[in-house]
């Protein structure tokens, strides 16, 4: 099926308002890490305050982020959505009214925890929904995924540049504020969406106890992390680069401009041949990230920082769908918001990583040493590709890209990989 009939066969599945509810309920997260930075930086003056704040909203993502699918892989994504997104929404109220007050570091270091701790994972279990309203059309689940990534970019994208425009208009406290009206409002009404897949234990008791294939899993999670530590350390170098010319404001909207290419890469991922492999894709889109990274190095100024930011954002989307498409087809049976939540805590701990130290080295050496941490994040990720890449290879002969035989009703899932 062409690529425009594909994506139009997507939203036939699901009707216009899914699809917007998802992305609406994106944007806290994406809002999150840089309202943390903008709210704290304003309010403590301090970059490693801010960065240790950040730090721990992404820790706390990471360790509640699988939690949270495993618990909707049992209970089923209402019940367990619904909760995270109120209390998500607590959580960066409180966090606002504790900067606001000046109060301890201790407090807004915990409450950024508490946040983190109850992110709903939108897109994960969004890809959860796709497989399940498409399982009778298993060839539209790549196309669907290459949607999903556009959609991370371009809540990435939105996401920093709201936060930017609203700290030029409003207060610094008003991103995050609305931040926690967008998870009362999209997020309870995606949690509370028909589509949501029904508890695991519903379809059978087996199914939570399968094995989860660690070795690939984790390998898969590390190189999430590492791409993380690319944004987080993007994100904190652009806002020490805004800082450093007097206009603090404007880093969501520079960091805004990787969004824009990476959205659009991640919808063309559909066009890419079914020869070129899901591991050969890692491998080649992981090498090319790790050169356009180091770009970042070059950057003076604000025009060289958006131009780092356009090269970088054409190759973020296409890694991205590529390493969740392979977790996709090893994660088993009734396992799968489990294992796409660990990625999506990968990012997570990966972004908490390279903000805190990026914040950190900031401090000391200006934005230019706040840029070398996604520089050395994105040869972690080559060499974790490198490393993963033959018997990923070796192991997924029948792992097919988009574009599957038209004979197939499904993505195939090779038992050597899912037993890893």
């Amino acid at each position: 099926m062409p690529a425009l009939g594909a994506y139009r066969a997507l939203f036939a599945a699901t009707g216009p308002r899914l699809p917007v509810l998802s992305f609406l309920a994106r944007l806290p997260n994406a809002m999150g890490p840089l309202g943390v930075l903008t709210l704290l930086v304003a309010t403590t003056g301090s970059y490693s305050a801010a960065g240790i704040a950040t730090a721990a909203l992404g820790v706390g993502a990471a360790f509640g982020g699988p939690a949270v699918g495993a618990l909707a892989d049992r209970y089923g994504q209402r019940p367990v959505g619904l909760v995270a997104a109120l209390v998500d929404a607590a959580g960066y109220a409180g966090l606002v009214a504790a900067a606001l007050l000046h109060g301890p570091a201790s407090l807004v270091t915990a409450l950024a925890t508490v946040a983190g701790l109850a992110t709903p994972q939108v897109g994960p279990f969004m890809r959860v929904r796709w497989v399940h309203l498409l399982r009778a059309r298993g060839k539209l689940v790549p196309t669907a995924f290459s949607y999903e990534g556009a959609v991370d970019e371009t809540s990435f994208v939105a996401g920093p540049a709201l936060v930017g425009l609203c700290a030029l208009m409003f207060p610094p406290a008003v991103p995050l504020l609305i931040a926690a009206a967008l998870l009362v409002v999209a997020g309870l009404a995606f949690a509370l969406h028909p589509t949501a897949p029904a508890p695991v234990a519903v379809s059978g008791s087996a199914a939570p106890r399968a094995r989860l294939p660690r070795r690939t899993v984790l390998g898969l999670v590390l190189a999430m992390a590492a791409l993380g530590a690319i944004f987080g350390g993007t994100q904190t170098g652009v806002t020490a680069l805004a800082g450093s010319i007097g206009r603090p404001g404007s880093a969501g909207l520079i960091y805004a401009v990787l969004g824009v290419g990476s959205a659009t890469a991640g919808l063309a991922t559909a066009w890419l041949p079914a020869r070129f492999r899901y591991p050969a894709r890692y491998l080649v889109f992981a090498a090319a990230l790790a050169v356009a990274v180091t770009a970042l190095l070059t950057i003076s100024g604000p025009a060289g920082a958006i131009a780092a930011m356009a090269v970088l954002g054409l190759l973020v989307a296409p890694y991205l769908i590529t390493v969740y498409a392979l977790a996709e087809r090893i994660a088993p049976p009734g396992r799968t918001a489990t294992v796409l939540t660990l990625l999506a805590a990968g990012i997570v701990a990966g972004v908490a990583l390279g903000a805190g130290l990026a914040g950190t080295l900031a401090d000391r050496y200006g934005f230019r040493g706040a840029f070398a941490v996604p520089v050395a994040a994105g040869l972690i990720a080559l060499l974790l590709a490198a490393t993963a890449y033959r018997r990923l290879a070796r192991t997924s002969a029948g792992l097919v890209a988009p574009g599957v035989a038209a004979g197939d009703s499904a993505p195939r899932r090779p038992e050597s990989l899912v037993e890893a």
